[in-house]
């Protein structure tokens, strides 16, 4: 097997003048910018608890990166709201928002945070069992129906965990700026997002673990995405863990 296309992707050729790599762009030809968020109903927010109240184990920089490990072991317990509210913010959060974009707690190639955050909350307290969306321009949840068979399929393949979140891709909130070099972007931003990921589980004291490997049709579909202007592309787990 020849790997070597597979690799293009990453590889960046920028042009000499970059200017050439812009005008091909959906935004330097006057198309509208995508939605930053997709819609959702003022009546269905839930707020989360305020993440600068979280009660964090460690807060020492060093330990938390020195102690930072996948921790797949998890154990029966419930995860706090706060811890919840905590890594939402952590992995997808609002820090400031200006006319030049939003600055949120993950870098983003451009601003343009094509992802979306979406978990399934199994063992959290105070908060009914299922799918939700996180809107991190309000720092709340909204719940995501599903009706009873994919709520089954969800429990038995995701449930096991205080909580487990999908990050959907939205890749054109990407391409309408770099067109085909978005999708380096997107791999890259997916990263920065998995690892505020862990650093926020460490520092709470709680497990984490991501997974990569995955049947793609199958969680697009449990989630009710279309698999291709929107489909999953990293999953990470969240729970008391066993010492």
């Amino acid at each position: 097997m020849k790997f070597e296309q597979g690799r293009e992707f990453l590889k960046f050729d920028y042009p000499e003048d970059q200017l050439n790599l812009l005008e091909s762009s959906d935004q330097s030809n006057g198309i509208a910018m995508p939605e930053r968020e997709k819609p959702f109903k003022e009546e269905d927010l839930i707020l989360l608890p305020d993440p600068k109240e979280s009660k964090l184990k460690k807060r020492d920089v060093f330990e938390v990166l020195d102690s930072r490990k996948s921790r797949r072991s998890l154990a029966a317990g419930e995860v706090e709201i706060s811890e919840l509210s905590f890594v939402l913010w952590a992995v997808q959060g609002l820090r400031t928002e200006d006319d030049n974009g939003q600055k949120r707690t993950a870098p983003s190639a451009g601003a343009r945070n094509p992802f979306d955050t979406y978990f399934y909350a199994e063992n959290v307290k105070n908060l009914k069992a299922g799918l939700y969306r996180y809107i991190w321009s309000r720092h709340a949840i909204v719940p995501v129906d599903m009706d009873q068979a994919r709520s089954e399929k969800m429990e038995k393949q995701w449930g096991k965990a205080g909580f487990t979140i999908f990050w959907v891709a939205v890749p054109y909130r990407s391409e309408w700026r770099y067109i085909h070099y978005a999708h380096k972007f997107c791999a890259i931003d997916v990263g920065h997002i998995g690892q505020n990921g862990y650093l926020a589980a460490e520092a709470l004291g709680i497990g984490c673990y991501a997974i990569g490997w995955y049947k793609q049709k199958e969680v697009d579909d449990l989630l009710g995405i279309d698999g291709i202007d929107e489909f999953v592309c990293y999953i990470e787990k969240f729970g008391k863990y066993e010492l």
